[in-house]
């Protein structure tokens, strides 16, 4: 019975594939980058400390993406299986866009849109039975992002009319920054042994901060809130293997995506550490 909705929750998990058309920070292995897409996460693990980084490269440099984060289980709750985490992330997210002109003998264009800072998170772990088997937790973040331009852009009014843009861009020296705030709320379980299930929801820029560089024109709205559901099954299979598929559905506007994922681990016991493959689809 337990193999049975083992495999029942891994078909469900596998066959959740689609297409991607967004663009806020992501990554193709999400599992590497927790708190970029769900502050709940913070902590949500047992151990002294955590460290991590991945790094994105897209199209051969159009869209480049570094991210650090770091974060730990530091407190008890108000009670002793209730726990605090708290946790830094920083990213810097770069994406170039290029113009080629019509008319010959006039040189393309090039500028670069740079999106980073650094956010702070926190989490509140509740347990509901004194072993951990079953916990929910609520995790908060915020920070100060800046963005910035560098290079020469052209606007679609500019193309068609050869004159001045209705829309103007700072100075690259003059970076807009704005506050981000997002939420977010998991539910882990323990199935057998060293096995378990979690599900997350969350609402990233939920205060929807006004981050658009254009000083006017009709293009000056806020970032939207970017909503993400994750799921992910740890199955430990014995004591040299693990199987862990996961899936990350995110809607940002009108843009939505899908990435599927499933790594295999081997385990070194004497050296406590696990080996990890796998594929990813976004």
């Amino acid at each position: 019975m337990i193999l049975k909705s083992r495999l029942i929750l891994v078909v469900i998990l596998a066959v959740m594939g689609a297409t991607l058309h967004a663009q806020d920070i992501h990554f193709t292995q999400f599992n590497l980058a927790p708190l970029t897409y769900n502050p709940a996460l913070t902590g949500a693990f047992y151990g002294t400390a955590r460290v991590g980084g991945i790094f994105r490269d897209q199209w051969r440099g159009t869209y480049s993406t570094p991210s650090f984060y770091a974060d730990a289980p530091i407190i008890k709750g108000f009670r002793e299986q209730d726990w605090v985490g708290v946790g830094l992330m920083f990213y810097q997210d770069k994406s170039n866009a290029g113009y080629l002109p019509f008319e010959p003998g006039q040189s393309s264009l090039i500028g670069t849109l740079t999106t980073g800072g650094a956010v702070f998170s926190g989490s509140y772990h509740f347990s509901f039975d004194e072993d951990r088997n079953t916990v929910l937790a609520l995790g908060v973040q915020g920070g100060t992002l800046s963005r910035k331009v560098e290079g020469e852009y052209q606007f679609e009014d500019q193309i068609l009319n050869g004159g001045a843009s209705m829309d103007m861009l700072p100075e690259e020296d003059s970076p807009k920054s704005f506050l981000d705030i997002s939420v977010g709320l998991t539910l882990t379980g323990k199935v057998e042994g060293q096995s378990y299930y979690r599900i997350g929801l969350s609402t990233m820029h939920v205060n929807q901060p006004a981050a658009s560089l254009l000083s006017s024109g009709s293009n000056t709205g806020e970032l939207p809130m970017r909503l993400v559901g994750y799921g992910s099954y740890y199955w430990d299979v014995n004591e040299k293997f693990m199987f862990q598929p996961s899936v990350l559905f995110q809607a940002l506007g009108p843009a939505t995506e899908i990435a599927v994922q499933g790594m295999v681990g081997y385990k070194i016991p004497k050296e406590s550490v696990v080996v990890k493959g796998g594929l990813g689809y976004r």
